[in-house]
């Protein structure tokens, strides 16, 4: 396990500065910092703090503008592509479980019809078809992008989208015990209601488990 640091960053820079001008490579300095809890951005940013003072000049800054615009196409392609099978797949395990337990008085027509199940849920099972490959491929890709550049784990736009699909999947969370907790106060708990809230607790609290691990381990890198 790491250890945190217990320097703060200007102890930080004289230590990068120290060790360079004692002849400390580099490729020795990075890893040595990073076992010791600084994140390579860290690192870096205080060699580039030593550089500038020993050349005397600042050095020069790539646009970041281009890595923003395709984290923010691959970030939110994964989400929309997530909202699009997680929902489908919702509604197919939700008309399952009507069909297993029907309730004649309230259930919508469709659901008892003669049609095979696949028909009448052919745009859910479709979504699922097609943006779960989708969001397959786009989050191998991202974490492909993250395990050869840790420090993309610090991305703006990846931690804004982030958090915004944590906070989607905890309303989704928290109004399903709502839900669940009024229905048992009013005493209409069923094995369907039960059936139907767990697939939402299910499909909740896996993608915000998920993403909140995501995010843990972004902090880890710091």
């Amino acid at each position: 396990m790491r250890t945190t640091p217990e320097i703060i960053s200007d102890d930080l820079d004289d230590f990068v500065s120290a060790a360079r001008s004692g002849g400390v490579p580099d490729e020795t300095l990075v890893p040595l910092l990073r076992y010791h809890g600084w994140s390579e951005r860290r690192v870096y940013g205080a060699l580039s703090q030593y550089y500038r003072r020993s050349l005397g000049m600042a050095l020069p800054v790539r646009s970041g503008r281009s890595e923003n615009a395709r984290d923010a196409f691959m970030y939110l392609v994964n989400f929309i592509t997530l909202g699009f099978w997680a929902t489908a797949l919702g509604q197919i395990l939700t008309a399952l479980i009507a069909r297993r337990f029907p309730d004649f008085a309230n259930d919508e027509p469709s659901l008892f019809s003669s049609q095979p199940f696949v028909h009448d849920m052919a745009w859910q099972f479709a979504s699922v078809a097609v943006a779960l490959p989708i969001f397959a491929v786009v989050n191998f890709l991202i974490r492909e992008q993250l395990r050869a550049k840790p420090e993309a784990r610090e991305s703006g736009v990846r931690l804004w989208l982030t958090c915004v699909a944590l906070v989607v999947a905890a309303v989704v969370c928290m109004s399903d015990a709502i839900w669940f907790l009024e229905a048992f106060l009013r005493g209409e708990l069923s094995i369907r209601f039960v059936l139907d809230s767990s697939v939402l607790a299910l499909l909740g609290g896996g993608i915000f488990g998920y993403y909140a691990s995501g995010l843990q381990h972004s902090g880890n890198d710091r």
